[in-house]
């Protein structure tokens, strides 16, 4: 062995040499031949900003007579299908999905064995078809194939959006059903699947092509389970009235106004989601025939309040305890049924006041908050301050909301508030840890602003004016005829929002649609211009508004 690795030692310097240039040759040439074989966008040049297009099919596009098992695509470049089962979609719809393979610079679709006769059919690539190296969608893809002589080439097209707030509703799925089916039309979105259907995009369009003349009924409805059914009583849904007749040589455009349904009234669950705060939920304002009783709570020691939008109850109590029990009744869907809701753990929060609105005039109520409901004010731990005087002067409690207190006008001049250390409690455990000092301003005369805002409509139907803060909250609902006024009268500086509904119903409210009725949701409709109060000032503002109708293309 010494002997040998000595001889390993002795080879000559050029024999190393020769060995080591032969190994970064080697390395070399594979590290060349790696590159060459991967693909990769060009480190030069400009960037390629061209969706891949179509190079040649089979069978071609637009073919008649069409009567092969499977398509064969291949475009000009590398493909990268984003998605394909959800994206590459075929109109009208076969029982089974198709297979969708890409490789390369092919697609190969497969699962057209159940084609009807004379049928036209348009297979829709979405956002599907991207190409490998840069991304770049071709969103405009389509191909279209006919079992019949000829193409149909019909087409529709239109615009959806929420009746209430006037949103454009994207992805949601519109439909056509042909009306010569044997399901009833109230079946049609529940049971069957459409002829015809597209996707509204991000501005609420939608377009089919290549259909053929009939009656269909259109649609459209947020196809949540992606099954191309109307699964839910309470699912987003939009509708045309009357039954459609497409016909060759005309334009087909509409307006679809999309709303929630009213659910029916069931209870959902009770929890206790805050301190000393249980919460019973309902799928719609609470039905007047539902009843709950609290078991087992201490005399007087708790309240319920129901939630401002009737879809919620409030319990609220001040004591511990590991669950309290319920007893809810609700006709005959449960009577005398008995709930146990296990009670959380919550820390206390800190007490706390505020008055986010500092100003007011002469005759406006003026408000504070708590986070917590107060139990008790000590009045020697207050105090009331005007110009002239310092008064022991309490807010009063406002029963509509039990976390808000108020004081009463008409207020002679503006004034400050002092709560002191203690000034109010939650419990014994909980006060007020800090003095707080509020200061609340008189506005009169020139600080204050009138505006008259005129609104006229077609005296034929009902019409409600909503006006909102800019928050949102509500100001004003004046339902009319015709024409109305509205005046702001020295109010304080701020802004507005107004919205025409048309009150179909003439309710006085907005109401939601009801496609088992025919009942189309009432429409709301903005005032685009700037609706505002300004310090001194005094204006009109005329607001003229001719509808059209929704039922007309």
């Amino acid at each position: 062995m010494q002997k040998q690795f000595k001889e390993f030692r002795s080879k000559p310097a050029a024999t190393w040499f020769t060995l080591i240039l032969l190994f970064v040759l080697f390395a070399s040439f594979e590290a060349f031949i790696t590159s060459c074989a991967s693909r990769s966008s060009p480190s030069g040049g400009e960037k390629d900003t061209l969706a891949p297009q179509l190079d040649t099919s089979f069978p071609p596009n637009q073919t008649i007579h069409f009567k092969s098992p499977s398509i064969r695509l291949k475009f000009e470049e590398y493909v990268d299908l984003k998605s394909p089962q959800q994206q590459i979609r075929i109109s009208p719809l076969l029982p089974d999905d198709l297979e969708i393979i890409g490789k390369g610079k092919e697609v190969l679709i497969k699962g057209l064995d159940s084609l009807k006769e004379n049928t036209t059919y348009i297979i829709s690539f979405g956002a599907a078809l991207a190409d490998f190296t840069e991304g770049n969608v071709n969103k405009d893809f389509k191909y279209v194939f006919s079992t019949g002589s000829y193409i149909d080439s019909l087409e529709l097209k239109g615009r959806l959006h929420d009746a209430y707030t006037g949103e454009a509703e994207k992805d949601m799925l519109v439909v056509l059903y042909a009306t010569d089916r044997k399901s009833t039309r109230d079946s049609l979105l529940y049971k069957v699947r459409p002829e015809y259907y597209a996707f509204s995009n991000e501005l609420g369009e939608f377009k089919m092509t290549n259909m053929r003349s009939g009656k269909y009924l259109l649609a459209a409805f947020a196809d949540k389970e992606s099954d191309f059914k109307l699964n839910a009583n309470a699912v987003k849904m939009a509708f045309w009235t009357d039954t459609i007749d497409l016909q060759p040589d005309s334009v087909y455009a509409y307006q679809l106004f999309s709303y929630d349904p009213t659910p029916k009234f069931r209870y959902i669950n009770a929890r206790h989601g805050a301190l000393g705060d249980i919460t019973f939920n309902f799928s719609a304002p609470m039905d007047s025939a539902f009843k709950v009783e609290v078991l087992d709570a201490p005399q007087d020691s708790g309240f319920f309040k129901l939630g401002t939008e009737r879809d919620t109850l409030y319990y609220r109590f001040r004591f511990k305890r590991d669950s309290l029990n319920f007893k809810i009744n609700y006709d005959t869907l449960f009577v005398d049924s008995v709930i146990s809701i296990r009670l959380r753990e919550y820390d206390e929060p800190k007490l706390k006041i505020s008055a986010p609105v500092k100003e007011f005039r002469k005759n406006d109520t003026v408000f504070i908050y708590s986070n917590l409901v107060i139990a008790k004010w000590n009045i020697d731990s207050t105090a009331f301050y005007t110009p002239k005087d310092t008064l022991k002067r309490l807010p009063l409690r406002d029963s509509a909301r039990e976390k808000r207190w108020f004081y009463a006008p008409p207020h002679q001049s503006g004034f400050s508030l002092m709560f002191n250390k203690g000034a109010a409690e939650y419990s014994a455990s909980n006060r007020l840890k800090d003095s707080l000092w509020f200061s609340f301003e008189l506005k009169s005369g020139e600080d204050l602003g009138t505006l008259a805002f005129n609104v006229s409509a077609d005296s034929a139907l009902p019409y409600i004016l909503q006006i909102l803060k800019e928050d949102d909250s509500p100001y004003r609902l004046i339902p009319f005829t015709d024409s109305t006024t509205v005046v702001f009268k020295n109010e304080l500086p701020q802004k507005f929002k107004a919205f025409l509904i048309r009150d179909l119903n003439a309710d006085g409210k907005w109401t939601t649609g009801n496609f088992l009725e025919g009942q189309q949701p009432e429409i709301r409709i903005p005032y685009t211009e700037e609706l505002e109060i300004r310090a001194n000032w005094e204006l009109d503002l005329d607001w003229r508004y001719r509808s059209e109708s929704i039922n007309n293309p």
